[in-house]
């Protein structure tokens, strides 16, 4: 299960990199199960409809910035804990934010995601 676990939390870092919301929707909705949740310390949103939204707008906050996943600490059963980073593009500076997050998935898809600024 951890390899779905892992595969799922690259595909997530994925669509957060995504520009265009057509794509990005698209892969977070077939990812996301209908009533997932993700608790972010700035917002929470519920449903697929919030989660997009909810990403959408940090996405167009973001601007050019990358959001990285860094690195998958650990993964067992349902869910798993990583690491991510904050960049300027092509930058070789130091990430401008860092943080960690967990995901839970359920029946293939995730359930919850919950997200840490370090």
């Amino acid at each position: 299960m951890s390899q779905v676990v892992e595969e799922l939390i690259r595909t997530y870092f994925d669509a957060w990199s995504t520009h265009d919301a057509g794509q990005r929707d698209a892969v977070l909705e077939r990812i996301f199960s209908p009533d997932a949740a993700i608790i972010d310390p700035d917002w929470t949103a519920t449903g697929h409809e919030e989660i997009l939204a909810a990403i959408g707008q940090a996405r167009h906050k973001l601007g050019e910035l990358d959001l990285a996943l860094t690195k998958v600490i650990s993964a067992h059963h349902d869910m798993a804990l990583f690491t991510w980073e904050l960049t300027q593009p092509g930058s070789q500076a130091a990430p401008l934010a860092t943080g960690y997050g967990t995901v839970i998935v359920t029946d293939g898809v995730i359930s919850r995601a919950h997200n840490f600024f370090s």
